[in-house]
């Protein structure tokens, strides 16, 4: 039977190379920074994070075996029990949230011309995917503790919110974790009380700000998804704390949307040396300029080019804000 339950508390398989479209580097995807969820625990080449299933945590660890185009997915989940649906919602979230079915191949293919800088990032960074949030609140908040932060800062801010505002939840092995707070937990939290437990500084207000907004009603989140890509736009930077960056930020990472290329400080100014020939030029233009040249593929571009010039050919070795 599809809902027949397994007498254990932890369950261990692999992902079927079917499920997966091309080359996969779990490593450089789950470190490079991106904001759709707060980044996943490390064990060397393992990585382990919590979803909720129906209700039910479970605790699962990722790991990858092989080089990027011959390579090995590994699964080990924990929880309270395990149906063979457990199972097939663990591997379609991992689908989901890895963009494992992107067609990154083809990603190559089109941006693989000797005068394109992107080229130069392909061998280095092959099987790099995009991740998506499957939750929306959680990649918004997220993106906007990502402002003018680094990857490290904007994380240690999430788990601290997570601690102090998210539910406990105990596993079988003996292990805890806390989840992302509710929105309705963090619509209660006094500014002053935000600020001084995470460390988040000023963006503790727009947080409970726009945490407020959802759970009174006023802002629905899952209007992104159909709205067009301008029109997304326009109403997110309307929303305390949320500019350009942090709303391409969203919807790239929170709602999958592949045409938005967040720019960052990283990303402004190797684009200026590889486009611009150094020029000065907005954010607004570099971020234009990404999804006219890149099209569908203007996220993954922004993804590849953040790593270059933060991990491979540094702009600079004082900043490090985004």
């Amino acid at each position: 039977m599809a809902n027949s339950m397994l007498a254990k508390e932890q369950y261990s398989f692999e992902m079927s190379p079917a499920l997966v479209n091309g080359p996969l580097n779990l490593v450089e995807t789950v470190l490079s920074a991106q904001t759709s969820e707060p980044e996943w625990i490390r064990d060397g080449r393992s990585f382990t994070d919590v979803e909720v299933f129906d209700a039910t945590p479970v605790k699962y660890t990722v790991s990858q075996t092989g080089p990027a185009n011959d390579f090995t997915l590994a699964v080990r989940a924990v929880a309270p029990s395990f149906s063979e649906e457990t199972i097939g919602q663990i591997k379609h979230h991992l689908v989901q949230v890895l963009g494992l079915k992107d067609d990154i191949g083809l990603f190559y293919r089109e941006f693989s011309k000797q005068d394109e800088p992107l080229r130069s990032t392909f061998s280095r960074l092959r099987g790099l995917r995009l991740m998506r949030g499957t939750n929306l609140y959680e990649g918004l908040i997220c993106s906007m503790l990502s402002q003018n932060n680094s990857a490290m800062l904007w994380n240690r801010t999430a788990r601290l919110m997570m601690q102090y505002y998210g539910r406990r939840v105990n596993f079988q092995d003996g292990s805890f974790t806390f989840l992302f707070p509710t929105v309705e937990a963090l619509a209660k939290v006094n500014t002053d009380e935000l600020q001084l437990k995470t460390r988040m500084g000023y963006r503790a207000k727009p947080v409970v700000e726009v945490s407020r907004m959802i759970a009174n009603g006023d802002l629905d989140l899952e209007v992104f998804r159909n709205l067009s890509y301008d029109d997304a736009l326009a109403r997110l930077v309307e929303l305390p704390g949320v500019g350009p960056k942090v709303a391409d930020c969203f919807l790239l990472y929170g709602t999958g949307r592949l045409e938005a290329a967040p720019v960052d400080v990283w990303i402004h100014r190797i684009v200026s040396r590889l486009h611009f020939r150094g020029r000065k030029v907005s954010r607004l233009k570099t971020a234009r300029f990404l999804r006219e040249r890149y099209g569908q593929w203007a996220g993954y571009a922004q993804l590849y080019l953040f790593d270059y010039a933060r991990r491979i050919k540094p702009v600079t070795k004082k900043t490090t804000k985004a």
